[in-house]
């Protein structure tokens, strides 16, 4: 498998249970933690990290990595997204928000295109919580684009759906059209270009990227198309460690990556009249807000990484819009995401983590789409595990968006009861569970 390539490279600090074939395939005997997302073969480099004895933030990162090449259309360089972490032995959760903010508008006419935050946000993660290099965590994903992957089901469904926005842009068309015709299932992908700025991230990290002549190229490229980016906000953009929001769930504690918009009193719909059920009802009022604009959380995806020792990663990843602005380095493979206010606007809901506060042990975790449709199934299904199943009988289904939610339960909790897992990819998403 391409994604474990240079796992027995050098290691980062490593705790006191390494073992001589850590980095290496297998180097972890019995549960390995698992991991939930929309696109299988990112799933697969997940799983061959944990194998290899990375930790969750490993796993994440090698995860995104791997879907800027085999599901662009979510997960892009050029996007960003937002993660909560739970790390068992500092004893905290928090959030990494590297979400894609708006560029700076230099000229009349100008597309709004976003500032991508993927290169700093997800070095961060692999800094604070990884164990891991960075450069191994990159190779994979490097190696894909260079020598091409088949098409998956899950993004040949994506491709299909945005045919008119391929068509039309120069960027995006080089990629997907071939011989007139969309690729579709099965087809060979190739990014060589991609490729390239691959290799640059994992041989220089993101400096180059933010700082140096690599921005330059960039900032140069994407105003050249009519895009909205500067060398200051390259140079400007930083990805924010923060606390998260919560409530109590029993003696557990259900943390989220994003607040509820609505203050408190929002009309009752979820059954139960507890604090999750109040908290669950905040963010369907926010939903009900957007009304029935399909613009809002399109371009997003979200996965839940799980490892045995019980440290996990949730994230939303996005382009805000199916495969971005179509706009971005064509030499380098970078599309940026859309900047436009409506579909850059943080997650509906985003990611949660359910933890127990006195013992640090991982209960459940869930990651959804994004869209309004995505959210509702989100809170459905929180509220179907965590309060009762009837507590979303009066609760109506929405069909704004694709509606995929992935899920991680252990709610025996890890590391003790690893036999209580159950790892479920959403059918809608194409996606796949691996443990």
């Amino acid at each position: 498998m391409i994604a474990v390539i240079a796992m027995t490279a050098g290691l980062s600090a490593c705790s006191g249970t390494e073992t001589d074939n850590l980095g290496q395939i297998g180097a972890v005997q019995g549960f390995l933690g698992g991991v939930v997302a929309d696109e299988p073969r990112a799933v697969r480099t997940a799983r061959d990290v944990l194998s290899a004895g990375g930790t969750a933030a490993d796993a994440a990162v090698a995860l995104y990595m791997t879907m800027t090449v085999t599901k662009p259309s979510v997960a892009g360089i050029g996007g960003g997204g937002v993660c909560i972490v739970h790390d068992r032995a500092s004893k905290k959760v928090e959030v990494l928000d590297f979400w894609p903010r708006p560029g700076t508008r230099t000229a009349p006419q100008q597309i709004q295109t976003a500032v991508p935050g993927v290169p700093r946000g997800l070095y961060a993660l692999n800094a604070r919580y990884g164990r891991l290099q960075w450069g191994q965590l990159v190779a994979g994903a490097e190696q894909q684009a260079r020598f091409g992957v088949p098409v998956s089901r899950s993004l040949a469904a994506d491709i299909e759906s945005a045919h008119a926005q391929i068509a039309v842009s120069p960027l995006l068309s080089a990629t997907y059209i071939r011989n007139g015709k969309l690729i579709g299932l099965g087809d060979r992908l190739e990014a060589i270009n991609l490729g390239a700025l691959l290799t640059s991230l994992r041989v220089k990290g993101p400096g180059d990227f933010y700082n140096g002549a690599l921005a330059s190229q960039i900032v140069n490229s994407v105003q050249a198309e009519g895009g909205t980016l500067t060398l200051d906000d390259l140079r400007q953009y930083a990805p924010v460690w923060r606390e998260a929001a919560s409530v109590k769930v029993g003696n557990e504690e259900l943390y989220f990556a994003n607040p509820p918009r609505t203050g408190a009193g929002a009309p009752q719909v979820i059954g139960g009249g507890n604090d999750l059920s109040a908290m669950l009802d905040r963010y369907l009022a926010d939903i009900r807000q957007q009304g029935d604009n399909r613009a809002v959380g399109q371009g997003r995806s979200g996965f839940v990484v799980v490892d045995r020792n019980a440290n996990a990663v949730a994230c939303q990843t996005t382009m805000n819009a199916p495969f971005g602005s179509g706009i971005g380095a064509n030499a380098i493979g970078l599309n940026l995401a859309s900047g436009e206010a409506v579909a850059a606007q943080q997650p509906l809901i985003g990611p949660a983590l359910l933890v127990n506060p006195f013992v640090f042990e991982y209960r459940y975790g869930i990651a959804g789409s994004g869209t309004p449709a995505g959210a509702t199934k989100q809170i459905a299904t929180i509220a179907s595990d965590l309060i009762a199943a009837n507590s979303v009988s009066g609760l109506a289904a929405n069909d704004n968006g694709q509606a995929s939610v992935n899920v991680i339960r252990c709610l025996q909790g890890i590391p003790p009861h690893p036999e209580s897992c159950e790892f479920v990819a959403d059918p809608a998403g194409f996606g796949m569970a691996g443990r």
